[in-house]
């Protein structure tokens, strides 16, 4: 969900701009166009507005607060898309996206599959912020945030306080990502109001597992690797605010209100029918060899080699099979079992798939030498195997790609029990 980092230190200079503390807290901003019409007072040297920009008598349009949606990438950082908030003063040629970044960086990626990166808002200016998505060709629209003179105001301070902290927060990409995060500091400008969620329909009544399928429903590897990993969690229904993507955020804001503790009196958050800034095709990031085709043929080259070694005696060959893929199930287990029960991304006290993906089975092809041990170990394994792949239908999270290498792994289980008795692999 997270956007790509499209500015480097260089930005430093606009983290504490102390021109722009003095512009937030200086008295003209409670009324700008009286102060556009004045002279600047001795000792300002911060920015003279611009006499040019018609303000408002309310002042409402002299600062403009919008959610910038970007469209999702290949990458898979970016699969989701990517939400900003974007902060315009025009009548001093301020125009700020405050972008929730997190490192990208192949080095924390065990840190954030623990769920303990950690993220912040780097200020950036708008024509940076829009060369960057364009030159990663993504589409990126505009929606103007319904918010009052004095919550923009509070907004753009919130933001700047943060940025001149250099605060960091948690990033968890399925409870505080760019969405969720951008909305609750909006939410925290409000005075004496709150957010009212709109009536819940169709795809947020799906529990988070099968919502998520219907988010990676373009992207069919992006599915297989986090329903591999989502565990329990698959049957939960988490808040709607912490389940809205980027591309699915904005039709459900548009039903939000934000409610006025005293009067009762409503107001949208998005009435803005929304502006396109960059332009570009959308894209279809999915790809014909997807994961069930992939697997369908692991399981057919299993098959087969499986015959060969049953007709032409070829034990010694296919056991160097046999070690290379009970070696990618020995990893793939051990991050299962470091994502459940070490990891808070997923939050998870079990997985399903740690049943038929776990080291066990490659440690008894390593060390096991035709021991009762091992006869017993790989008879209750392929019980295993068979079990899982009759609750097929039964539990939501197992699905045919994943039953696709549970079934290659079962003939080659039920094998070892047959070879045993055949050859002598010392």
């Amino acid at each position: 969900m997270k956007g790509k980092k499209i500015c480097e230190t260089w930005y430093q200079p606009f983290l504490k701009p102390l021109w722009l503390w003095v512009l937030l807290f200086y008295p003209p901003l409670l009324a700008p166009s009286a102060f556009l019409s004045a002279q600047p007072t001795d000792g300002y040297t911060g920015p003279l507005p611009d006499p040019s920009v018609e303000v408002l008598p309310d002042s409402s349009n002299f600062v403009t607060a919008s959610l910038l949606v970007a469209e999702p990438t290949y990458s898979f950082y970016s699969a989701f898309g990517h939400a900003a908030l974007r902060m315009q003063c025009p009548a001093y040629h301020l125009d700020y996206v405050f972008t929730f970044e997190s490192d990208p960086n192949v080095g924390n990626f065990m840190t954030g599959i623990a769920g303990k990166a950690m993220a912040k808002y780097i200020p950036v200016p708008v024509d940076v912020y829009v060369g960057g998505m364009d030159q990663q060709e993504r589409k990126v629209t505009e929606y103007v945030l319904n918010l009052t003179h004095h919550e923009k105001q509070h907004l753009w301070q919130l933001l700047d306080e943060d940025v001149a902290a250099g605060s960091y927060r948690n990033f968890n990409f399925l409870m505080a990502n760019c969405v969720s995060t951008s909305l609750k500091t909006v939410e925290e400008s409000l005075a004496g109001e709150h957010f009212e969620w709109g009536p819940i329909r169709h795809p947020m009544q799906l529990k988070d597992g099968d919502l998520l399928r219907y988010y990676c429903r373009n992207s069919s590897w992006m599915e297989f690797v986090l329903i591999t990993f989502l565990g329990s969690i698959y049957d939960i229904y988490s808040p709607l605010a912490v389940r809205l993507t980027p591309n699915e955020a904005v039709p459900y804001l548009r039903k939000v209100s934000i409610v006025n503790d005293s009067t009762g009196e409503k107001r949208f958050v998005i009435t803005d029918p929304g502006k396109v800034i960059v332009e570009h095709p959308l894209r279809n990031t999915d790809t014909r060899i997807i994961p069930t085709v992939v697997f369908s043929v692991l399981l057919l080259i299993t098959l087969l080699l499986t015959i060969l070694e049953w007709t032409r005696r070829l034990h010694k060959w296919l056991r160097v099979f046999d070690l290379l893929l009970f070696s990618l199930i020995a990893v793939i287990g051990c991050l299962l079992l470091f994502v459940t029960f070490y990891s808070e991304l997923f939050g998870s006290t079990w997985n399903w798939y740690i049943l038929p993906y776990n080291p066990l089975p490659l440690l008894v092809l390593l060390f096991d030498r035709q021991t009762q041990f091992g006869r017993y170990f790989w008879l209750v394994y392929s019980l295993v195997l068979v079990l899982f792949i009759l609750a097929t239908p039964f539990v939501g999270v197992l699905d045919v790609p994943h039953q696709l290498i549970t079934a290659a792994l079962l003939v080659r289980s039920v094998m070892q029990l047959f070879i045993r008795d055949k050859i002598n692999l010392k």
